[in-house]
């Protein structure tokens, strides 16, 4: 809001402790307000603008103004300064979920080939983030893990290619920003071929993000963050055979993962990004090669947060670079709850 002050002349016959000045106030206020498409979300933009209006009163020296008309009296203190908005994320937890079943060896190549493109693409966009956790599960009960956090969804931190990949910067057991995130990523990257063939990729997903192991002194603690984005990279080439009862087996019920995974960010659909390399559309390299549909509903549940490409494309690098625009949008717009 401005105020214009208008000073007149003083009057001659005035008392010495009755000097008047007029006031002249003018508001300008501009609001922009309409519903936004946004993820598992429909319709249009629209905006509204609202300008303001001109009043006119007379002020004394005894600190009040006066409407002419109907006497009320405005405060003519200093205007504060409007607060900071709070809006965009300060950060990014990135949770790969990584298939470490036998027939995934040449994926996993695939996602550490592309791994450092990908960071330094998320630092060149988002320049005004420079806080990122970084995190794997794998698609079964991880036994190369630790002793302790070996059941499925606890994070990686020592691997048979790299040993123990520890201790993080943070003190926990993900990477951070205080790490050197593109040389130490492929220690808890290089998960492995030796997993289960009952692959359980999402299941590990939502255990990753559930309340219990985000508890103090639990395998995945302090991961999750209440004023970051939570951007998840599932890689997997599981098909769907029916009763084998994994995770792309076609009779079991899927309808609790996009909320699983939601209530982590306080059921925001606003602040989780979906990026899935999964049995779809170019299905050469998967088993049976046969799409997966439980993996295909899963990522079109987060709508434009979701994004799919094929477990079998021969570069990840380009389907990482076509994310950033989502990422930053969706970092930008993040309003954190509470």
């Amino acid at each position: 809001m401005s105020l214009v002050l208008a000073c007149g002349a003083s009057d001659p016959d005035s008392s010495d402790d009755a000097t008047e000045t007029t006031l002249t106030a003018t508001t300008g206020v501009t609001m922009t307000a309409g519903p936004t498409d946004g993820p598992m979300t429909g319709g249009t933009t629209s905006s509204s603008t609202v300008t303001g209006a001109t009043s006119t009163g007379t002020t004394t020296s005894s600190g009040g103004t006066s409407n002419d008309d109907d006497g009320v009296v405005f405060d003519l203190g200093v205007q504060p300064d409007a607060p900071p908005v709070d809006d965009g994320c300060a950060g990014i937890d990135f949770l790969f979920v990584i298939d470490n079943s036998g027939s995934m060896g040449a994926q996993q190549t695939q996602l550490l080939a592309s791994f450092d493109g990908f960071i330094l693409g998320i630092e060149e966009s988002l320049d005004e983030v420079d806080s990122f956790h970084v995190g794997v599960v794998t698609s079964d009960d991880y036994a190369n893990n630790e002793v302790g956090c070996q059941v499925l969804g606890d994070l990686v931190s020592q691997t048979p290619a790299g040993g123990v990949c520890g201790p993080f910067a943070g003190g926990d057991r993900f990477l951070t920003d205080a790490d050197n995130i593109a040389t130490q990523f492929p220690c808890i990257g290089q998960v492995g071929i030796n997993g289960s063939g009952n692959e359980r990729p999402i299941s590990a997903l939502v255990a990753a993000l559930s309340d219990a192991n985000a508890a103090p002194g639990a395998c995945n603690a302090n991961f999750i963050r209440d004023d970051a984005i939570l951007v998840v990279v599932v890689v997997t080439d599981d098909p769907p055979v029916p009763g084998f009862f994994d995770d792309a087996e076609p009779t079991i019920d899927t309808s609790g993962w996009a909320p699983a995974v939601l209530a982590a960010k306080d059921n925001n659909p606003e602040a989780v990004v979906v990026i899935g390399f999964i049995p779809w559309q170019d299905v050469s390299c998967v088993p049976l090669t046969a799409e997966s549909p439980n993996l295909i509903g899963f990522v079109d549940a987060f709508g434009e947060q979701g994004i799919k490409a094929s477990i079998c494309e021969p570069d990840y690098g380009p389907v990482f670079q076509s994310t950033l625009d989502t990422i930053k949008t969706t970092c930008d717009n993040f309003d954190p709850q509470g």
